[in-house]
């Protein structure tokens, strides 16, 4: 029997490490066993407590079964222990689910399995929705259309992908973490909503441009689950749907097959597109153009040709971005990749410092509109070549046929760089666009941006175009006769 200097030690060492309480003192119910189990926690349930302790916005997307709820009430059944008065609100899409949180099922059950040493002198009140400890400390539930009068130590979003609004649920309930609480949005990825209010706070993560912090979780971090399991899985859900979205939603790989729209109807297989995608961050070398937003993956080399795709639009606030891209000719490796909201003649002006900066580099621009204008500002002040589209005119014209051969040839390129593994994409955004484009439209959904997918196509467009360019012959001077 422990005694009472031996409790305390251990109560200090639960106290200093979550990881430590976390794995000696909690217990979960497991579904398969049918009964409560101690939660030994996986390298990557490790990973993912560490992160959630050290900071203050947490945004998870994962495969399912992978006890990130159960790790989420472990950590705020930590704070309500060894942080006295801690606040803890617990979100899901409906009430029902969130009760079961705060449940014996769920939080108020891990509990109850502590030894009496880590327990509280009493439970001041406990219903529903709520359950109040001796030290102060408290955890409420709600759905997900309440909870917004609270000042929160911690708060979980369970589920968030599949909450109905969840943008609206953020604005209740950011404010009540600024003062020093902690929020952690945890979900599997909805492919029917492929813009989702979680999924843009996720990719802004991935790309620094917030203070949320991602975690991505695949498939194959329970160590339960190898190969001929996910073959199995894929097996069954390809027979009953004919296509591996639902694969791809409940047990994805890599965060780009989660975040990816549905491929049923889209005119490239998303699969094609992961297997030639590798993402980078991109930097903004010091020789390169000082342009907002360019980023850049290959600098320049020398002797090398490079073609640039440029899709201008009109450059309001409420107009799409205007894109570039660059591949380089002979690998098809994307270079580099610009968008915003930049009006045709500052488009034009950044397109031409890109193509000079990659060994003047020729361009291939969409000629809609704002298209004119870029092809005109580069005639009449650019020294680059611009190349002629499938009409033998200066730019790709944007019609029905001209988007329909456009896309016909990036498919095509897809297709066979995925089948000899070849890698050619690192730009996330431009991966997620491409992926999004639909058979019948060749455009995205409604309400979601395609600019960088069409500049990359032009970018294609533009590289089998400089493939295939023949100079013309110098022109043999004449020699005029003159009769005697």
């Amino acid at each position: 029997m422990a005694t009472l200097d031996q409790n305390a030690a251990e109560w200090i060492k639960c106290a200093e490490s979550p990881l430590y309480f976390v794995h000696h003192y909690c217990y979960i119910f497991d579904a398969e066993v049918r009964g409560w189990i101690p939660f030994h926690l996986w390298p990557a349930q490790a990973r993912t407590l560490k992160t959630i302790q050290t900071e203050r916005l947490v945004v998870i997307l994962k495969a399912r079964q992978l006890g990130m709820t159960w790790l989420c009430l472990a950590f705020a059944l930590w704070q309500m222990l060894f942080h006295p008065a801690a606040q803890i609100l617990l979100f899901s899409k409906r009430d029902d689910e969130a009760m079961e949180l705060l449940s014996k099922e769920k939080l108020r059950g891990m509990y109850s399995r502590l030894p009496r040493f880590m327990q509280c002198r009493g439970i001041l009140q406990t219903n529903e929705h709520e359950w109040i400890l001796s030290n102060g400390s408290r955890a409420l539930a709600f759905p997900t259309t309440a909870g917004d009068s609270y000042t929160a130590s911690l708060a979980i979003i369970d589920e968030a992908d599949l909450c109905p609004d969840l943008n609206r649920l953020m604005r209740s309930v950011k404010p009540t973490i600024d003062a020093g609480g902690q929020l952690i949005l945890l979900s599997r990825a909805d492919k029917s909503a492929p813009e989702s209010e979680f999924k843009r706070i996720y990719k802004a993560a991935r790309r620094g441009q917030s203070s949320w912090r991602p975690v991505f979780l695949p498939w194959h971090v329970r160590p339960s689950r190898d190969a001929a399991w996910y073959a199995e899985q894929k097996q069954d859900i390809e027979a009953r749907t004919g296509a591996l979205d639902d694969l791809h939603e409940q047990y994805p790989a890599t965060d780009t097959e989660a975040l990816a729209p549905r491929s049923l109807d889209k005119r490239i297989p998303a699969g094609w597109i992961e297997a030639c995608y590798q993402e980078e961050t991109g930097s903004l070398p010091a020789d390169a153009p000082a342009i907002p937003g360019l980023v850049i993956y290959r600098s320049p080399q020398k002797g090398r040709k490079y073609a640039l795709g440029v899709d201008p639009a009109e450059g309001n606030p409420t107009s799409d971005d205007s894109a570039l891209t660059v591949l380089d000719v002979l690998s098809g490796e994307e270079c580099a990749v610009l968008s915003g909201k930049f009006q045709p003649a500052v488009m034009a002006s950044y397109a031409d410092k890109v193509g000079v900066y990659f060994n003047h580099a020729a361009l291939m621009v969409e000629r809609n509109n704002h298209g004119h204008a870029v092809i005109l500002w580069l005639t009449e002040h650019s020294q680059l070549r611009v190349l002629r589209g499938h009409d033998d005119r200066p730019g790709w014209l944007s019609s029905q046929m001209g988007k329909t051969l456009l896309y016909d040839k990036l498919c095509d390129y897809f297709r066979d760089n995925a089948r000899d593994g070849h890698l050619l994409l690192h730009s996330f955004v431009t991966y997620t666009q491409l992926a999004s484009i639909e058979g019948n439209t060749l455009r995205a959904p409604e309400g979601q941006q395609d600019d960088l997918a069409d500049a990359y196509a032009l970018a294609e467009a533009g590289r089998l175009a400089t493939l295939a360019y023949r100079p013309p012959a110098p022109r043999q001077p004449t020699v005029s006769m003159r009769t005697w």
